[in-house]
């Protein structure tokens, strides 16, 4: 078992977690400046504290415990968040992705003593990996930008004609984000699943005889389920809209269950 983060590295995402809280703070006061460096600075110190864990490992490739993997998917959330938060009236995918990047934060510091799996260093075993820890960042937009298009939906409703805010846009625009980050999910899911059954279906498979009946295998196909009927929302149109917001946050708190099953297997 490879060491687990050291209390300067949890202590320094600790840190970073509560700066990029505080510049979304900054960001619901319309103070962009003080937001954008409280943001800036979290992500400086959430990337060092990669680093450190790196050098203390002597080992910089890229996915090789859970602190490590944990840590990147929530660098690169919070820093896709920060760059939404420049484009005008995208706020709340920012209010929903930088919470998201804090919990994986808190996730990784929890689970960060044990390795997500034990791959060989395969071209499956790298397309596997890459994938299935990407495919959460593109999904983790689209439950944002489905919980922007409800809020919208509902400050429309009660304001009946009344001037609203201006960062929150507008209804076409949260479903087109939606849309895109969920076709980009799912081409990634379909890849992440695809090799992950070469690799059940192998001789060195880990998953054991009855790899089907696993948590981690269930929760996966179902969350492709829910993101298959959203990436072909489209074709009906009376599915558009509401019902497929929902389903995008459905979909994404089905996929960090199953982000957590994976933490907790052997």
């Amino acid at each position: 078992m490879p060491d687990g983060p050291t209390i300067a590295q949890i202590v320094l995402v600790a840190i970073a977690a509560l700066l990029l809280l505080g510049g979304t703070f900054a960001s619901s006061r319309r103070r962009k400046p003080l937001a954008t460096l409280l943001s800036l600075v979290g992500i400086a110190l959430a990337v060092i504290a990669q680093v450190l864990h790196s050098l203390h490992r002597h080992d910089f490739v890229p996915l090789q415990d859970n602190f490590d993997a944990l840590l990147w998917l929530a660098i690169l959330l919070a820093a896709t968040s920060l760059y939404l938060r420049q484009t005008p009236a995208m706020g709340p995918i920012d209010w929903f992705a930088t919470p998201m990047s804090v919990l994986l934060m808190a996730v990784a510091a929890v689970f960060g003593k044990a390795r997500p799996h034990e791959y060989t260093d395969t071209l499956w075993a790298w397309t596997h990996r890459l994938s299935a820890y990407l495919s959460p960042l593109a999904f983790a937009l689209a439950a944002g930008a489905g919980v922007g298009y409800l809020m919208l939906r509902k400050r429309l409703r009660s304001h009946r004609g009344a001037p609203l805010d201006t960062r929150f846009g507008s209804l076409e625009r949260y479903e087109r984000v939606n849309y895109l980050a969920v076709q980009i999910g799912f081409a990634l899911l379909t890849v992440g699943l695809v090799s992950g059954l070469i690799r059940a279906l192998g001789p060195d498979s880990k998953l054991g005889q009855h790899w089907w009946l696993s948590p981690k295998v269930i929760l996966s196909f179902g969350t492709y389920a829910i993101y298959a009927v959203v990436l072909h929302s489209p074709i009906n149109p009376t599915f558009r809209g509401p019902k497929t917001a929902v389903l995008s946050i459905a979909g994404f708190v089905l996929l960090l269950g199953t982000l957590v099953a994976v933490q907790g297997m052997k």
